[in-house]
């Protein structure tokens, strides 16, 4: 288990689970457990194996600032310039896709400075 650098909640593996399965039903996405489970045989889940869960704490309003998708940036490229994570635009916008037109104001995080 390598749940140190995530807020987890545990789940433990019942007959018919799979990743994909359990990331629908907690609207985690798969790639944030995969992370959290590196050493997880992902083609082979025992019944009884605990893995993490990340939780993804919903960002205070007052930290998140205004973004307006400028012609010639990508989804990529507003992850990179404010240093976040897909899943923090996700879960801070009702995007129906991760495909950005010039124009749209999403809500980003504002990442300390210091951290």
């Amino acid at each position: 288990m390598n749940y140190e650098d995530y807020n987890c909640m545990v789940y433990i593996i019942r007959q018919g689970d799979t990743l994909y399965s359990i990331s629908r039903r907690y609207n985690v996405p798969l790639a944030s457990i995969l992370r959290a489970n590196p050493f997880v045989d992902i083609y082979n889940l025992r019944i009884g194996e605990e893995i993490c869960i990340p939780v993804l704490n919903p960002v205070n309003m007052e930290t998140l600032m205004e973004h307006v998708v400028k012609e010639g940036e990508t989804m990529h490229s507003i992850l990179m310039m404010h240093g976040i994570e897909v899943e923090d635009i996700l879960l801070n916008n009702k995007l129906e896709d991760i495909y950005l037109l010039p124009g749209t104001t999403i809500m980003v995080p504002s990442v300390d400075e210091e951290m």
